[in-house]
């Protein structure tokens, strides 16, 4: 049996009305890379701050090694070789690299001056031990997510001498980006360090744990084997069955609403690794829901950014009929004009203002046609406020509350409500459940099919495949910027997979 490294026996705890645990147990051991799984609210990040010394238990004990531990602050768990690297990565993006990964015990030389020299050899040597390509001189804000998430675990490898916790460490990176996480992750734990995985997506749960804890409502759910069937995880962790994660398909489907026949953008200057929309042929009907498949790099954010007026500046050649008439869709303006609305992938650098209150960022969108005469009518925006509340269950249903402060999924619903609240009759989506627990998708999913029963079409890109196959009507996939075939929804994956990568079934 591998050591157990860390540990919570039956521990609680309560923010005051808020009982976030209730008596959990938890254990990690030596090597063992451990997936946590719950929903929002379901005490995950509750424990993850009792773990890494962020909060202190109300009840129950932490043990490191098999003895009582009490962690007074995050550097009690850092002494003790417990180190957390948080969804939100805390490195800063105008300092470089090696900067940052000495950032509080920076190297100095004898009269107190800072020694770069010695840092940039250090850092290098540490950065070696994961990814070579990686300049520790250059800049934070320059690295791309994937890499900025290697430097945080470098970082955080200086005290995780026996545990890593990790809070949703892919949220925001591309596949092949995963992949070469999954490959440190995996060198790590066989260093003997153990590590806490928390994640909403169940289907990286079989390629990289070794086993899994679910927790609901402040308890544990059940503890169950990586390769368990995502029907049972699904099961654990919303109480209800997978046949139930997505809405029934409707047959009211109306007229073409969007046609792109040999449809291609032109950008005026060559942007590298933005992949033009080449000779597109798709339709979306009013009431249905379209997907965009296709492996990273297919081009399925630069057609709904392209669509939108939103990526690099360009101009449309072959066919693009809106509603019946040819459409010029030349800026975010023209866009808006002809009935468009985006809900862009990065929610928290481009679709949201943290800082404003929900409220505000609900009404950003339509703040002309609330303020009549150019004054701002507070009952209409409280009329529009109070509309999406009601249509998307925000929550906490507090509007002056800042929007940063909500959980992924509430903040995923303000963007979704706020581009609603526009009437829009084209709704493009990007990864619209990024980095959203299970129980939020269901809802978000039961809202986009009730707005498409409304006679709104969605043009939805996805890298989730059974996201895709569960949701959309049809799938049309992208290979190279074209489009290369159509399926209709509740398609076999391998077809979509073998499409989008030019391959026979």
């Amino acid at each position: 049996m591998s050591e157990i490294v860390l540990s919570a026996k039956g521990v609680s705890k309560r923010f005051g009305g808020v009982q976030a645990l209730r008596g959990v147990d938890f254990e990690l051991k030596a090597g063992e890379i451990h997936a946590l799984l719950g929903e929002n609210g379901a005490g995950k990040s509750t424990l993850m701050n009792l773990l890494s010394g962020v909060h202190t238990p109300d009840e129950g004990e932490i043990f490191v090694g098999g003895k009582p531990a009490l962690f007074h602050s995050p550097r009690d768990a850092q002494a003790a070789g417990i180190a957390t690297i948080f969804q939100e990565l805390d490195l800063v993006p105008s300092l470089s690299v090696a900067a940052n990964l000495f950032l509080g015990h920076e190297l100095v030389r004898p009269h107190g001056m800072l020694d770069s020299k010695a840092m940039l050899h250090a850092a290098r040597e540490r950065l070696d031990t994961i990814d070579r390509s990686i300049n520790p001189a250059q800049l934070v804000s320059e690295l791309s997510i994937g890499q900025r998430q290697v430097v945080a675990i470098v970082k955080a490898l200086s005290y995780a001498s026996r545990a890593l916790i990790m809070d949703e460490p892919t949220a925001a990176l591309t596949v092949g980006e995963v992949d070469r996480l999954f490959d440190i992750v995996r060198s790590l734990a066989s260093s003997g360090v153990g590590i806490i995985y928390i994640s909403h997506r169940l289907e990286e749960v079989p390629q990289i744990a070794d086993r899994v804890t679910v927790m609901r409502d402040g308890r544990v759910a059940g503890v169950t084997e990586p390769d368990a069937p995502q029907g049972e995880l699904v099961q654990l962790l919303v109480g209800r069955p997978l046949n139930e994660l997505y809405p029934r398909r409707s047959d009211n489907v109306g007229d073409v609403l969007l046609r792109m026949r040999q449809a291609s953008f032109h950008p005026y200057r060559a942007s590298p690794g933005w992949q033009a929309p080449i000779k597109v042929d798709l339709d979306v009907r009013r009431g249905e829901i379209v997907g965009l498949a296709g492996v990273m790099g297919a081009g399925r954010t630069e057609l709904l950014s392209a669509l939108y007026g939103a990526g690099v500046p360009g101009y449309w050649q072959g066919e693009i009929v809106l509603g019946g008439r040819p459409a010029k869709l030349k800026s975010i303006a023209a866009a808006r004009r002809a009935g468009l609305a985006f809900v862009t992938d990065d929610r928290r650098g481009a679709g949201l203002m943290l800082r404003m209150s929900v409220g505000l960022n609900l009404v950003m969108s339509v703040i002309r046609r609330i303020s009549p005469n150019g004054l701002l009518s507070g009952r209409r925006q409280e009329e529009a406020i109070k509309s999406s509340f009601g249509q998307f269950d925000i929550r906490p249903k507090n509007p002056g509350v800042a929007v940063g402060a909500l959980s992924g999924g509430n903040q995923q619903k303000v963007v979704l409500a706020k581009e609603v609240l526009g009437n829009p009759r084209l709704l493009l989506l990007d990864e619209p459940t990024r980095g959203v627990d299970v129980g939020a998708k269901v809802e978000i999913y039961t809202r986009l099919r009730n707005l498409a029963s409304e006679g709104l079409g969605i043009l939805v890109a996805s890298s989730e495949m059974p996201e895709l196959i569960g949701l959309c009507d049809r799938i049309v996939v992208l290979r190279n910027g074209c489009s290369v075939a159509e399926f209709s929804g509740g398609v076999d994956e391998h077809a979509v997979l073998a499409a989008a990568n030019g391959r026979e079934v």
